[in-house]
């Protein structure tokens, strides 16, 4: 198995401002089969939330060894996940990567509003049939950080693989 590169992602909000960067090292998952309980994901720097109502972050790592990155920027005048930036990177046990055009992240609540499913569209074309990512929270979620951070423990599946990982939600503090 390929170990995936970590990379930065820089993702533009509004013309003429600073750009959201994130950098993304994949899940190292080697210990049986655990989620991992650290994010793989670090701001590079503070992001201007006067633009930017939140950020959502996914990262799994799959039984046969391929990784998921997906980074969600909601800016303040979204009106639902429609218009989220959505920055995803797919590669498979080999290393190459599966590029989009375009990602969808969709995200099923409980009544106490933990994020309990993710349902994930990745689109290697425009006019392409997507590949699905599906989740489901594993165990409880953890407490909401002071610093403005959660994160939920996931079991994943892509096509017919399962994964484990994170769901995360950043927001101003």
């Amino acid at each position: 198995m390929a170990t995936p590169e970590p990379a930065v992602v820089s993702v533009e909000l509004a013309a003429g401002h600073e750009p959201v960067q994130l950098r993304w090292e994949p899940l190292a998952n080697e210990d049986g089969g655990t989620v991992a309980k650290e994010s793989p994901w670090e701001l590079e720097s503070e992001p201007d939330w006067s633009h930017l109502e939140g950020i959502r972050l996914v990262s799994a790592r799959f039984d046969d060894g391929a990784v998921l990155g997906v980074a969600a920027l909601r800016p303040r005048e979204a009106r639902g996940h429609g218009d989220d930036l959505v920055i995803a990177r797919l590669i498979d046990a080999h290393g190459e990567e599966t590029t989009t055009s375009d990602a969808l992240v969709s995200v099923e609540y409980d009544a106490g509003g933990t994020p309990r499913r993710l349902g994930i569209e990745l689109w290697p074309e425009p006019d392409s049939a997507p590949r699905r990512v599906a989740a489901d929270r594993e165990g409880e979620s953890e407490a909401r950080s002071p610093e403005g951070r959660d994160a939920v423990a996931m079991r994943f599946r892509l096509d017919g693989t399962a994964g484990s990982g994170l769901y995360e939600v950043i927001r101003p503090h």
